[in-house]
Order: structure tokens, then C-alpha cells, then sequence
């Protein structure tokens, strides 16, 4: 399997650009999309956990690359921007600052997610529950779809940070991937503090289908594969 930093497919009929980092973009839209930053995780975990609060300054700035990478019109959060809706509404101004001057001048969308389900009034751009672009669904979690081989839409969501381990011949790896089935894409975590449910968690079973790829992501490479591929290097 050929190592790159990026993968390109096609859903319902679009093209999609998936990045190694997590992201993706859908260059007929100039649309990116980012899901789970979970912005502040090191400070609500601090009293209890041993993290450093560096996790906003590592999310926003890889958060900066993508964007001078893509130059995008529009860019999509997929809710869970925020580890806690208090912690949006209290953060620090240099974080503000960073955050918006990076977005200005695009048309911005915040989905609401369980962590963050009221966000803060300096945001740029709009708050949705979900969004519908066409025959693109955007949402936090994946819902229910009708498994009619008719259907002409692709819903992407995230919540669950999905992850895949694999066994290569020097050792087992595990990382971050996109789950992407016939009717549904679901995004990794793009944050630097989270975690994530292995790709045959229960949880993440019902949506599952025939013909599964996981796009893996490790060491700013991403692979794909079949699910059949990684069921048996797990």
C-alpha cells in the first residue's frame, strides 16, 4: 500500500479529498470540514489529569495549515468544536483572535455537538444542528439511512473519532481513520487530545456495510483500505 497524504474518492457521485490530518475537502464546494477539534480538552481535564494545556495551540495550528492548504470558500465543524460549552465561551482572547482571523473572509458553519451544544456569540459564522448542501448531509452523529441502493446522498459526520489497528511486519499501529461506506462518511477526531472508539466497536457496528474503506491515518500519511484488508491485519 503506497504512502500519501492524501486520498481522493468519490461518494454519491462527488469527489472528496481526504488528508492524513483528518480533514477533508470537497473541491466542487471549496468546502472543508473539520470534526471533533475539542478546543480546551487540556484545560477541563487539567485538575484531574496530567495534560498540558497545549492542545488549542496544536489543534489551531494544524487547523491553519489545512486551511492555507486548501484556501477554502466555506468550511464545515462538525460539532464537539469545544470540549465544554462553558470552556468555548471562556476562551482565551489570543485563542479568539487566532481563530478568527484564520476564518474571516469564508463562509463559516458550526454544527452543534453533544460537548458543545451552545456556542459562544464572537464565532464567525453560523450555529446549525445539522446542514444540507445539496445531496451533502452534515451532521454530529451518524443517524438512521434507508439501505436503498437508490439513495443520492452522503451523510458525514463524527462524534465517535473511529480508529484502526493494524499489524505490519515490525509491529501493530494504531491510529486515527475515516470510516466512508456507501452512503456515509465518518470523520476522525482532528483534535489533539482525543480519543476514539476502534472501528468494530458496537457502537460504530451498525454502520458498517458491505463495502466499507477506512482511510488510515498515521505519521501525516493516510492508506486505504478495504474493511475486509483490516479485519485481517488487525
Amino acid at each position: 500500500m503506497t504512502a500519501v497524504s492524501s486520498c481522493s474518492f468519490t461518494r454519491a457521485g462527488i469527489p472528496m479529498l481526504a488528508y492524513a490530518d483528518g480533514s477533508l475537502f470537497i473541491s466542487h464546494e471549496r468546502l472543508l470540514v473539520f470534526s471533533d477539534l475539542h478546543l480546551e480538552k487540556g484545560r477541563a481535564m487539567a485538575g484531574h489529569s496530567p495534560l498540558p494545556e497545549m492542545d488549542t495551540d496544536t489543534t489551531l495550528a494544524s487547523m491553519q495549515a489545512a486551511i492555507a492548504r486548501d484556501n477554502p470558500e466555506r468550511i464545515v465543524f462538525l460539532g464537539d468544536s469545544f470540549h465544554r460549552s462553558h470552556m468555548a465561551a471562556s476562551l482565551p482572547e489570543r485563542h479568539r483572535d487566532a481563530l478568527n482571523t484564520m476564518l474571516s473572509g469564508r463562509q463559516v458553519i458550526w454544527i452543534t455537538g453533544n460537548h458543545d451544544p451552545d456556542l459562544p456569540d464572537f464565532l464567525v459564522g453560523s450555529v446549525h444542528h445539522e446542514l444540507t448542501l445539496g445531496s451533502l448531509i452534515f451532521r454530529h452523529e451518524a443517524g438512521v439511512l434507508p439501505r436503498k441502493k437508490t439513495i443520492n446522498y452522503i451523510e458525514i459526520s463524527g462524534h465517535f473519532h473511529p480508529k484502526a489497528r493494524l499489524a505490519t511486519r515490525a509491529r501493530r499501529i494504531t491510529g486515527r481513520c475515516f470510516m466512508a461506506t456507501t452512503w456515509r462518511l465518518i470523520m476522525p477526531a482532528f483534535g489533539a487530545y482525543t480519543g476514539g472508539l476502534f472501528i468494530d466497536h458496537p457502537a460504530l457496528k451498525p454502520f458498517h456495510d458491505e463495502d466499507m474503506e477506512i482511510f488510515f491515518c498515521h505519521a501525516c500519511r493516510i492508506y486505504r483500505y478495504a474493511y475486509s484488508q483490516v479485519k485481517n491485519k488487525t
